[in-house]
């Protein structure tokens, strides 16, 4: 089956990790929500192969929301094979398969396990919208046969590229916070600072509408909240809930919704099955739900001293902030509203989630005494990120952070501020302050 690829594309981050497992033998799995941009990413690995010279004739792309299709890859491998032979495949020769919503699949495992040993000369690239329902029916037959992708909404930088703002995205290439991170590069404030304003004005749109692609190419505001309301109502509400067979739909929704309103907040799970009447079990399947969904994730406490620091309660955060305010339907501008600070660091959390590299995981820590940092990269090395959206004269090391310095010894830290660019040595450390859209 051939695609229209007519239409632009953009190209992704994820793709340059992806590119270099389409010479292996391992599948590869693309995971996300819907709308993220899993299908553009298989059409860009398609042009990739094309770029290398691979005949037209062995890539073939199959969307199993196409139910004719879904009927005959659910009757088993062989039947699939002689589709492939009716539309001019050669099925003893090399083939590179594209499987869109694998998850459709009445046995996804055993398909994919059949053609990956029995049929070698077959490489497959599938996709799906549910980690739940994949894990569900990917068994453990598949260990050492795939290799899995997370694909989420664009991030600042992307969307960037999206709006057409290639002079932005290529400063920010170079001058990045995950530059100055991994890199320890020393960033180009004054050219930085001279685009500050109109970066301002790109980050404020971004998160009140998020980084679904979809949005991201919307110039229209009422257009975006109309495209959102259509996401949250057809993934969220109808998907989710007749995939995840939700027994309790009213309840369901009033959890996002209250997640939405208390994203970045201690989670305190038995207040909150108070709160919507629901039993503790309950509400802790459907956060299981939301989380494997991509909806949210449900970020753990980071401690070493159990005695001293916050071990159990979870805070909660949205993957996207427009995913975010259709929940609690409130898509005023960011300098309108009273929860500006909440979308700031959630839009963190979010850059900060989809640029974590292997090994990396992405934590909060927080103190009895009440010292905290709102994020913590942990790898080798922890590094404290705290988020302070507004105007600095001079640059400020707060409270949680010094006491973070003392006590863990990281190797730097970052505060994510408004406006304010600079950098300061605190217990022989350098600190960055740097504007959140970096």
């Amino acid at each position: 089956m051939r695609q229209n690829l007519n239409k632009s594309l953009f190209p992704r981050k994820a793709l340059e990790n992806i590119v270099k497992f389409l010479d292996t033998e391992e599948v590869i799995v693309l995971i996300g929500a819907r709308q993220v941009g899993k299908t553009c990413i298989m059409r860009l690995l398609q042009n990739e192969l094309r770029k290398r010279g691979i005949d037209e004739k062995i890539i073939h792309y199959f969307d199993l929301e196409d139910t004719s299709l879904l009927k005959i890859l659910n009757a088993g491998p062989e039947e699939f094979l002689r589709y492939l032979s009716s539309l001019g495949a050669d099925i003893s020769g090399n083939l590179v398969v594209f499987i869109d919503e694998i998850q459709y699949l009445d046995n996804p495992s055993n398909f994919i396990k059949l053609l990956s040993d029995h049929h070698k000369n077959i490489k497959l690239v599938v996709s799906g919208s549910s980690t739940f329902d994949i894990r569900k029916k990917f068994k453990d037959s598949l260990a050492g046969r795939k290799i899995v992708f997370e694909i989420f909404p664009l991030d600042f930088q992307e969307f960037l590229l999206f709006r057409g703002e290639k002079i932005l995205y290529d400063l920010l290439l170079r001058n990045s916070f995950e530059k100055i991170y991994r890199e320890k590069i020393k960033p180009d404030f004054e050219e930085l600072k001279f685009h500050s304003e109109k970066f301002k004005r790109l980050i404020d749109e971004f998160i009140v509408y998020g980084g679904y692609p979809r949005i991201a190419l919307e110039n229209n505001n009422g257009k975006k909240i109309t495209y959102l309301a259509e996401i949250y109502n057809t993934y969220v509400k109808k998907d989710i809930k007749d995939l995840m067979r939700i027994d309790n739909p009213a309840a369901f929704n009033n959890l996002i919704k209250i997640l939405g309103l208390q994203a970045g907040d201690l989670m305190n799970y038995d207040n909150t099955s108070i709160d919507l009447r629901m039993a503790r079990p309950t509400l802790e399947r459907y956060l299981f739900i939301l989380k494997n969904t991509f909806i949210i994730e449900i970020l753990a406490p980071y401690f070493t001293n159990k005695r001293k620091e916050i071990v159990k309660m979870p805070k909660i955060y949205f993957f996207d902030n427009g995913l975010r305010n259709a929940a609690i339907n409130n898509f005023l501008p960011a300098d309108s509203r009273t929860d500006t600070g909440v979308l700031v660091e959630n839009f963190v959390f979010s850059q900060l989630i989809k640029n974590l590299r292997d090994l990396e995981e992405l934590h909060f820590w927080r103190t009895q005494s009440k010292n905290e940092i709102d994020f913590i990269i942990s790898g080798q090395n922890p590094v404290p990120v705290e988020v302070k959206y507004k105007s600095f004269k001079f640059p400020a090391v707060p409270r949680g952070m010094k006491y973070f310095l003392k006590n863990y010894l990281p190797p730097r830290g970052f505060v994510l501020t408004k406006d304010f660019f600079g950098m300061k040595e605190e217990e022989g450390r350098p600190i960055y302050f740097l504007p959140v859209w970096m």
